[in-house]
Formats: structure tokens, sequence, C-alpha cells
């Protein structure tokens, strides 16, 4: 036994195990962009759950990811001033803390914010001038930066 340990086998075994049940996990997660809520609309986005329900037409630059096999999806759009109200409509009035809460989006999703991914760190979130609030319908975290005119979204 001149510098193996008889454990190295099991070792790397658990590894491999690992690795591979972490690299194909998100391997079905599909991602879509659409220029404006017509085209999102047309290609069928809204009626797939990949949007939040009642968003408004004028909303623009529209990123979404779906984990065909769980459920969980994310994504994000900007929209005008002019539809902060519509916007709102489709929240809760009372705002949430992100405080405790997690963001578990695959890496190669790159259009996602740092500061979303993983443990959020809710004083970190408010000081970007992020708010937190949960859809009416679908069971979503909906996350808005008001003056910047930039939602997103997720459900774990």
């Amino acid at each position: 036994m001149l510098g193996r340990s008889r454990y190295a086998p099991t070792l790397g075994a658990v590894m491999a195990v690992a690795l591979m049940s972490t690299s194909c996990r998100d391997k079905d997660v599909v991602t879509e962009s659409y220029a404006t809520m017509a085209e999102a609309r047309e290609a069928g986005a809204p009626g797939r759950a990949e949007l939040p329900q009642g968003v408004p037409e004028g909303v623009y630059e529209i990123r979404t990811a779906s984990d065909l096999n769980s459920g969980r999806r994310w994504g994000l759009f900007n929209f005008q001033q002019t539809d902060a109200d519509a916007i709102g409509a489709v929240l809760a009035p009372e705002e949430i803390s992100l405080e405790g809460i997690e963001c578990d989006i695959p890496g190669r999703i790159e259009w996602w914010p740092t500061l979303l991914r993983g443990q959020v760190n809710a004083e970190h979130a408010k000081a970007a001038g992020l708010q937190a609030y949960r859809s009416r319908q679908g069971g979503l975290i909906v996350v808005v930066n008001w003056k910047q005119g930039r939602a997103y979204y997720w459900k774990g």
C-alpha cells in the first residue's frame, strides 16, 4: 500500500456520481428571448406559464428559462414607467423580505443577475433598489427595480 489509500476507488466513485448528478440536473432547462410581449404571445409564452399572468403588452426585452422536468422557471422583462401600475396589479400589494430566500437557477443562464443567485442577500438587494413581492397568481417571487423598469421572477 505504498502511496495509495484503500478508499481511493470509493471516493472517486462517489465524486463521479455527484458530478454526474449535478451536471445532468439542469439539462432540460429551455431558454427563450423575445423582443416584445407581442412576440412572446405569438410564440405562446404566456400560455405556457412562462410569464406572470397579467403582464401588460408594453413589456419588452423578455427572457425566460423553464425546467421541463421540475416546473422551475425564471424570467425577466423591462417595462416603461407608464406600465408600472399595470405591473403592480400583477403583484400582491405587500412587499416581502428576501431574507432567507434562495434562487436555484442554473449557472448557464447568463442573463440572470449574480445578486439573485443562490441565497439572496436581502440587504444587498435592497441597496440595489430591488423590492420583492409575490405574484397574485402562479406562486412566483417577483423582484422589481421600479426606477430602472426591470422585473425578475422565479418559481422554485
